[in-house]
């Protein structure tokens, strides 16, 4: 077939393309012919239900009804779950003044290797991830990871020996790596994009609830923990670890892999769902790994922008979230007292986080928010690493708390900008990797020679959060001169421009897809 394109009257000649049951064709914002296939192997899974049902109008009052619906039962699901798969990581920081290190007769950066561990199998395993929940029933498959990750951490009440230990740290940060991409793909399977951020911060939020629950159970562990035949960091082990496998398991019984499959939704709602989600340009997914869109990741800057903005806030956080207990010890208190003094940090980061699905009511722009919120946490970072007063240190340290609203940003960008299901979670697992190796550099700054006061770890940190803010405002700056330079062609266009019906859902990518456009 042949396609004469008026501007520069330039004739281009396009070959059949086998495989594709019928063709349509669609200039890409880049200027090239994309087709789009019309067979399931190449197709989103909600087409299906799109061409039968076709479009529909929702009102308001139908809309809100629904997402009412959907936050009473998928958002205390996941919530949980993000504060599970957090409580699991850090209570590792709780286990290193209730015996562990003594347990385990930890030496020199032993201790540092026990969080760093953990995300190398992370970076292990994410491009895994990446490739196999591609091809597998999503939800179902992730509900039976989280089950054994469950008991992997319930296990780790078991080794005699340090290498022992640290096999089931690394064991369990590969675990992790598959169920962490399951909050973009039920974010964008439910949620309109700019409902992401919002929703984002409260999964993001529920980790200050995790800190909360942490730092009480285990100061009561370590009070009375002559009454117990194990260590009480092992008993906090098998708690966190029970819970993790009653979350799997209510996953499992509750949660479909795609929106119409499920039980707990009417038929007119499922309608719902695919008009609440077409204008996300996306989609349910798609179980055919494409390598063109694969090959796209490396070719989009955003990758890059992505993977360094993920690093930059990953190697605080790792440094921090493992060295706050001990922190809280050098400022003069006890033991007992370090723990329970870990619960204000969870409280500023639970109210700090759960309210930005309010504050994005009034302030539409995700990307100024977190910019907002990163100004916050480099000023409270250099009341740490910088103050000679220890109340101001302390105040520093608790509103540190808000510091995930840089990975919050990164996952609800990843979320809503990132088109293509093999490209998202390509994407996604760079970004991972990008957070892993944060996270296990982040540790090993914390150099046992500076203890205990660590002021290299916290400079550091200081530098981190500023690369970040800049990063953030690179990222920015990008996406708005992207979407103007789209606007301009789709005028240019004029009535040539003619878009085929379903075409969000025809698993295009941001580059092919010209009616997308980044959300800032």
């Amino acid at each position: 077939m042949s396609i004469l394109e008026e501007k520069g009257k330039v004739e281009i000649n396009i070959s059949p393309v086998e495989n594709f049951a019928k063709l349509d064709t669609v200039i890409s914002p880049s200027g090239n012919i994309v087709h789009i296939a019309h067979d399931d192997a190449h197709l989103d899974k909600a087409l299906e239900f799109a061409k039968i049902h076709g479009h529909t109008e929702v009102s308001k009052e139908e809309d809100e009804k629904l997402r009412w619906k959907l936050d009473l039962i998928i958002i205390p699901l996941f919530s949980f779950l993000y504060m599970n798969q957090f409580m699991d990581k850090t209570g590792i920081s709780f286990a290193s003044i209730m015996g562990i290190q003594k347990d385990y007769n930890m030496k020199g950066q032993m201790y540092s290797w026990t969080t760093s561990g953990f995300y190398l199998g992370y970076i292990f395993g994410s491009p895994f991830a990446a490739i196999i929940l591609q091809k597998v029933p999503t939800i179902k498959f992730i509900s039976c990871t989280i089950i054994l990750w469950g008991i992997i951490q319930c296990l780790h009440c078991i080794p005699k020996t340090y290498a022992a230990f640290m096999f089931l740290r690394t064991f369990l940060g590969f675990l992790e790596s598959f169920v962490a991409p399951i909050f973009m793909i039920i974010l964008n399977q439910y949620y309109s994009h700019n409902e992401h951020f919002g929703r984002t911060g409260i999964f993001y939020g529920f980790n200050g609830l995790g800190t909360i629950f942490l730092s009480s159970i285990s100061s009561a562990l370590y009070k009375h923990s002559k009454e117990y035949s194990i260590s009480g960091y092992k008993v906090l082990f098998l708690i966190v670890g029970l819970m993790t496998i009653f979350n799997g398991l209510l996953i499992l019984i509750i949660m479909p892999n795609t929106p119409t499959e499920a039980r707990w939704l009417t038929e007119r709602e499922k309608e719902i769902v695919i008009e609440r989600i077409r204008h996300n340009n996306q989609g349910f997914g798609n179980k055919k790994f494409k390598i063109n869109q694969a090959k796209e990741v490396i070719k989009d800057p955003r990758t890059y922008i992505y993977f360094l903005l993920s690093l930059s806030v990953a190697i605080p956080n790792g440094g921090v979230s493992s060295f706050g207990t001990l922190i809280l010890k050098s400022f003069g208190y006890s033991t007992l007292k370090s723990l329970l003094m870990k619960m204000p940090v969870g409280g500023i980061e639970l109210l700090g986080l759960i309210i930005l699905p309010l504050i994005t009511k009034f302030i539409k722009y995700r990307m100024a928010i977190a910019i907002f919120y990163m100004c916050i946490v480099l000023t409270m970072c250099c009341l740490l690493a910088f103050s000679n007063n220890t109340h101001a240190e302390l105040v520093g340290y608790w509103i540190m708390g808000i510091s995930p609203i840089g990975i919050i940003l990164i996952t609800s960008c990843v979320t809503s900008n990132t088109a293509g299901f093999t490209k998202k979670l390509v994407t996604n697992a760079i970004t991972l990797i990008g957070y892993s190796a944060g996270n296990v550099i982040g540790p090993q700054t914390f150099r046992s020679t500076d203890a205990p006061k660590y002021n290299n770890a916290k400079a550091g940190t200081v530098g981190c959060y500023c690369a970040s803010i800049i990063l953030m405002s690179i990222l920015t700056a990008y996406n708005i001169y992207e979407n103007k330079r789209r606007d301009k062609q789709r005028v240019k266009e004029g009535d040539n421009y003619v878009i085929p019906d379903n075409l969000e859902f025809a698993d295009l990518t941001d580059f092919e897809n010209p009616e997308f456009r980044y959300r800032v």
